[in-house]
């Protein structure tokens, strides 16, 4: 069985409502949005490749805008679609709920109506709300409540803020994309592990794209600051250091399926904490191959493919075993 925790749905009236709002239709890195066609269509390119199930949520740019109406309303309309593809297709699709979080008491509201009376399996967040980190204190009453319930988290990064001051020709040339995009999900990461937000709450738990950025290349620096900083210095006063934190979170595949990228993450956390991952429909039927062909190819036993495609995801998503069962 093979479950894909990354894939991305953009419901055609979102899309209608973002170019209604002066948004348009480009996403990161001016890449066009892939408008949900039809159920038949991304079920047959999921057979073709032998994908049994697809998590599905809305990526960049999530339902972030500066009107809280605006962003409820986006979220109510992205929810109540892909929960209904999820109620169609119950044993091919799991559904991520859209959360307004520029507006604390509008996202509590609607992660009790997305979770509670639309039966969907988790939330999907990006990076930064309008510039602020999903990091900052300002989100807290949001993670509190997360944590609570053991919700399944799935992060995705945003445009970094630093955008606005790149110049036109690195935007053009995709460095924001290929560059800025890792940054991201490895910087909010790192505030939350830094300023104790995993230590606060033990049951927030994040699948991270893109094998996590630039985490399991970069994490041992952080250990070393934690280590030798002063007694008074406010990140000694984890009683652990950031790798013990980040080792929590599971790490996708999406673009990150060469032996290299591999090779870090499984030496951070392992086999039993990689998930595959494929960025449908941004990828297209030749990264999607590629990556099933690099995690076939890289070396592992049968044990550790079952866990990397169905077992390490059924533990994060409950939900999944049911269907197995099906």
């Amino acid at each position: 069985m093979k479950v894909d925790v990354h894939a991305h749905c953009y419901p055609g009236p979102y899309v209608e409502e973002l170019k209604k709002c002066g948004f348009g239709d480009r996403g990161a890195a001016r890449t066009k949005l892939p408008q949900w066609t039809t159920l038949d269509e991304r079920l047959e390119r999921m057979d073709a490749h032998g994908i049994d199930v697809q998590i599905l949520g809305v990526s960049y740019p999530n339902v972030y805008f500066p009107d809280p109406e605006l962003s409820r309303n986006l979220a109510q309309m992205t929810n109540d679609f892909i929960a209904d593809v999820c109620k169609k297709y119950p044993d091919r699709f799991l559904g991520l709920a859209s959360i307004p979080l520029n507006h604390m008491p509008y996202a509590i509201d609607e992660l009790n109506r997305a979770i509670d009376d639309l039966g969907m399996d988790g939330v999907l967040l990006g990076s930064n709300v309008n510039k602020r980190s999903i990091g900052e204190r300002r989100f807290l009453p949001f993670f509190d409540e997360i944590n609570k319930r053991q919700i399944p988290l799935v992060l995705h990064p945003m445009t970094p803020p630093e955008e606005e001051s790149t110049p036109e020709e690195f935007i053009s040339l995709g460095i924001p994309n290929s560059v800025g995009f890792v940054y991201e999900t490895t910087k909010v990461m790192v505030q939350m592990a830094f300023r104790g937000t995993f230590e606060e709450y033990p049951n927030l738990t994040f699948v991270l794209p893109h094998a996590g950025g630039t985490i399991p290349f970069v994490y041992p620096r952080w250990d070393i600051q934690h280590a030798t900083r002063p007694e008074s210095h406010p990140l000694r006063r984890l009683p652990h250091p950031p790798s013990h934190y980040l080792r929590r979170h599971y790490y996708d595949t999406a673009l990150s399926y060469y032996p290299s990228s591999l090779r870090c993450t499984l030496d951070f956390v392992g086999a039993g904490h990689v998930l595959l991952g494929t960025d449908d429909p941004f990828s297209g039927d030749d990264r999607i191959r590629d990556t099933i062909q690099g995690i076939e190819d890289y070396g592992f036993s049968e044990e550790e493919k079952d866990k990397i495609y169905y077992k390490n995801a059924a533990k994060v998503f409950p939900a999944l075993e049911a269907k197995k069962n099906q």
